[in-house]
């Protein structure tokens, strides 16, 4: 009897992991810091750091590709063999271990093969099957408690009251009642994936539980570049932030939000939206934190930040990247641009079934000022319709893979370690997991 395979989602800031029958997986920083003082921080270590200025960071990933397995194997290790970090759990050496893992999106074949390579040789798994994010949604959506995990946002006002008595989210189970009698699937047949994370933003349409290659857009605005912008922006107005990258990263994580309409009905209510945000003194906070009640007199030399327009200008960026100076297009063009690489008749069952993932789906009102923005430019006949988790959308990848782990088709399509000693790597990448043949 096959043991529980381990499922990792291996993302460029977060690493979430554990079986694929828990309920909440355990979840470590991808990185490696450096204080200045030279102390060395791995992952979760990080957390600890007292003196949070001028940390130097160093990640695996890079340009979003997966390029330092030296830094990347210490931090699996540090995951998978530190049983008193993650409340007892530890991959262990007996028995059979299967491994489900996700890796970037348009992975170059070397790197994809390093990865193989890693772990059947290093970790000597026994099975492995890996694929891009996005590629674990299709499966995942037909949990039972899909209703409970997510909301499904419409681009058309009227439309909300009949989503709400809707059964399925998705208008392709609703038309195609009667196929399913004869041809049972594991999962959704037609959607559009967005998964904005740390590195970029990626518009995968998935059609038939598979990557439409030929349509992937990418858009090179995520996590990463916002706290940059938002550095810049503090550095300029503010103080000298340039330095403070963690103190910079939980000032986006605790105050940014992205304009419900648009950004001058924002602006012009700047001052009631404003948030005034206490810089760290050592003392009684490592990260600084934000002020809720005002009528509270500040603590005796602490330094403020009132911040206005910083908090919904930076992930504005997100559908006018001119604001930044980058002259290419913004999310809701890079997704038209995407649709129209699609079968015309294809393309009202994506628009009416997008899944949003990743983290920077946390920012408040993101995915409803998306539904509305793309509402508008597509056709009148054609209805918008976003599914996007309630909480925690950086983890919803996750439990998509671990409802994978439950489906026929990862039986059949996982890789053993015997056919990769008998085949190579080589041959994975290119029969297997690779991009290429679908292209």
């Amino acid at each position: 009897m096959d043991s529980t395979p381990l499922v990792l989602d291996n993302g460029s800031y977060e690493i979430k992991f554990g079986l694929s029958n828990s309920e909440r997986p355990y979840r470590a920083l991808n990185g490696f810091a450096v204080d200045k003082y030279g102390s060395a921080y791995l992952s979760n270590q990080m957390k600890k750091i007292q003196e949070v200025s001028e940390v130097t960071l160093r990640r695996p990933h890079e340009l979003g590709q997966l390029t330092s397995w030296e830094l990347e194997s210490c931090i699996w290790d540090y995951c998978l063999y530190n049983p008193d970090e993650f409340d007892g759990f530890e991959l262990g050496g007996s028995g059979k271990k299967h491994l489900i893992v996700s890796e970037p999106c348009m992975t170059l074949p070397e790197l994809s093969k390093n990865m193989d390579q890693v772990i059947f040789e290093e970790y000597e798994f026994d099975s492995l099957f890996k694929a891009p994010t996005a590629g674990y949604i299709p499966f995942g959506v037909q949990a039972d408690d899909r209703k409970v995990l997510l909301d499904t946002i419409s681009g058309k006002k009227n439309d909300d009251d009949m989503i709400g008595q809707s059964e399925n989210v998705t208008i392709s189970t609703d038309n195609l009642k009667d196929d399913k009698k004869k041809f049972s699937n594991d999962y959704q047949d037609y959607e559009l994936v967005i998964d904005s994370g740390f590195n970029c933003t990626w518009i995968i349409p998935m059609i038939k539980g598979v990557p439409y290659y030929k349509a992937i857009k990418k858009l090179d605005i995520g996590g990463r570049f916002l706290t940059g912008l938002l550095k810049e922006t503090l550095s300029f107005r503010h103080y000298d932030l340039m330095d403070e990258t963690l103190l910079v990263n939980n000032i986006k994580e605790k105050c940014l939000f992205v304009s419900p309409t648009s950004y001058f009905d924002s602006f012009k209510a700047k001052e009631e939206t404003s948030v005034e945000y206490i810089l760290p003194d050592i003392s009684s906070s490592y990260l600084g934190y934000t002020r809720e009640n005002k009528s509270k007199p500040l603590p005796e030399g602490s330094q403020v930040v009132k911040l206005y327009d910083e908090l919904f200008s930076v992930p504005e960026t997100f559908f006018h990247p001119e604001i930044s100076r980058i002259l290419k297009p913004g999310i809701v063009e890079t997704i038209l641009e995407s649709l129209s690489m699609i079968p015309e008749i294809l393309r009202p069952l994506l628009v009416a079934n997008i899944v949003c993932t990743g983290g920077n789906f946390n920012l408040p009102h993101f995915a409803a000022r998306l539904a509305a923005e793309l509402q508008r430019q597509l056709p009148t006949d054609w209805t918008c319709r976003i599914s996007v988790p309630k909480k925690e959308c950086e983890l919803f990848s996750w439990k998509s893979m671990c409802q994978f782990a439950n489906t026929d088709s990862y039986k059949k399509t996982r890789i053993s370690k015997e056919e990769y000693y008998e085949h190579g790597p080589d041959w994975l990448t290119k029969h297997k997991f690779g991009y290429q043949n679908w292209l």
